[in-house]
């Protein structure tokens, strides 16, 4: 059994040392407001341990920036190719490593212009692209509306239980809510065992690669990748970068 999933481009988003590598400039960005989920729950040492690990990950570059507490900003290029990279960073956070345990990351995303007004100083940059990532995170963090079915119009949804990830443009975009709404469903389910195996099917291992680095058979590898529903999850993920070439 030799398949091999094509990379999608996560390794080419880190360093030799697994760090996100990101050139910050002024311009239009891809702007990320990110947090972690459920913090609070964590133990002091496991939550220091989480916060090294993100900063481990995206701290040595001035276009990421924790804003405050467990919470970070993180310009990216305005192109496709960083959904790669944030579905890596989400990845990585999500796999226990040391003293870190694996979280999930909650996700404003705005694209727009930002400025640099600047070079000293934690909030230099700004502009309609972080402002439209921290509407998204704003939407994120509102209480989830109370979740009743219609009788008069039973194709009506209710509130959705799990959301993390919101994406504000200028103009309102249903279609790519939905999207991130059914991929973000997908993502929270998968288990840390699962996790490991996508992050090392996306970076163009084999089954019998994984196999060999967890101590389990190449079809115990193809049955997480199965449950774990990668190909839907992949299928999502490729239509939002094909609708933002098209735009």
């Amino acid at each position: 059994m030799r398949e091999r999933h094509k990379p999608i481009g996560l390794i080419a988003s880190r360093s030799r040392h697994g760090a996100c590598v990101e050139d910050p400039a002024a311009g239009h960005r891809l702007v990320v407001v990110a947090d972690i989920v459920s913090s609070r729950r964590l133990d002091v040492s496991a939550r220091r341990a989480v916060q090294e690990r993100v900063l481990a990950l995206c701290g040595a570059h001035s276009a990421f920036r924790v804003s405050g507490g467990d919470e970070f900003e993180w310009s990216l290029s305005d192109a496709p190719a960083s959904l790669d990279r944030l579905l890596w960073l989400r990845l990585a956070l999500g796999i226990r490593e040391g003293e870190a345990p694996g979280v999930e990351v909650r996700c404003g995303i705005g694209r727009g212009e930002v400025r640099v007004s600047s070079t000293a100083g934690p909030y230099a940059e700004d502009g309609p692209g972080y402002h439209r990532a921290r509407a998204a995170m704003e939407r994120l963090r509102a209480p989830p509306a109370r979740s009743r079915r219609s009788t008069s119009d039973p194709l009506e949804p209710g509130a959705p239980r799990v959301r993390r990830t919101a994406w504000v443009d200028e103009a309102p975009n249903p279609e790519r809510d939905a999207l991130l709404l059914h991929m973000d469903h997908l993502f929270v389910r998968w288990s840390a065992a699962q996790r490991t195996a996508v992050a090392q099917v996306l970076s163009g291992a084999t089954y019998e690669e994984i196999g060999g680095r967890e101590g389990i058979s190449a079809q115990a590898v193809q049955a997480r990748i199965k449950v774990a529903d990668l190909s839907l999850h992949l299928v999502g993920h490729a239509a939002l970068k094909n609708a933002w070439r098209a735009s």
